[in-house]
Parts: structure tokens; sequence; C-alpha cells
């Protein structure tokens, strides 16, 4: 199976000695950056919306819930990001009760 999608982005990260990628997010959406971090150093941008961290949907889920997968993540962590505008734009064509309701948030097999 292939899996096309052209607005969403991958980015491997390093997470710091004290356990941090260096990132701010709220509502799911990346609001600010920490300088010559490992997000700055790999192409995170700002007004971009966390989709997957390390292959787990996390759509719909509330920060609290996203920055524990994030914590429990090993030292190696990988996001996919697509912009806010665009995420927007299909959360309301879709319903935010679907988006809520039936995503799959179950941590993947690989």
């Amino acid at each position: 199976m292939l899996y096309f999608r052209p607005f969403e982005r991958t980015i491997t990260m390093q997470k710091d000695s004290s356990g941090h990628i260096g990132f701010v997010f709220k509502s799911g959406k990346i609001t600010h950056l920490v300088k010559d971090s490992s997000a700055c150093r790999n192409g995170v941008l700002t007004d971009h919306q966390l989709i997957e961290v390390n292959g787990q949907n996390v759509v719909g889920l509330k920060d609290k819930e996203i920055g524990e997968i994030i914590d429990e993540s090993p030292a190696t962590v990988t996001i996919t990001i697509m912009p806010t505008v665009l995420y927007e734009h299909i959360v309301k064509c879709m319903g935010s009760s679907l988006v809520k309701k039936l995503m799959d948030h179950s941590i993947p097999d690989f």
C-alpha cells in the first residue's frame, strides 16, 4: 500500500539531555521553537499541526496526552506535521466530532 501525503512532513529529532526536543505546542499546534534545538535544526516550523508522534495518530488528543506520548518516547522522536491552515480546513469540512470520535489513536506495531 502506498500513501501519498503531499502536505505532510515527517521529521526525526533527538531529545536533549533534559529530554526535550525543542518546540512548544498548544491545541496540537506548534507555536514556538527553542533556539538551537533539535526541532530547529531538523526543520520543524511554527503554525503547523502535530498529526503523528512516532507513528501514533495524535489528532484530536489533548495537549497533555500528546505531551505524555512525547515524554514516554525514546531519545529519537519522529513527528508528522501539516500546515495549520490546511489542517483547519480539513477539520472544518469533516466536522470536529468526526475527528475526535473516529480517529485511531492506537500505537502502531513496527
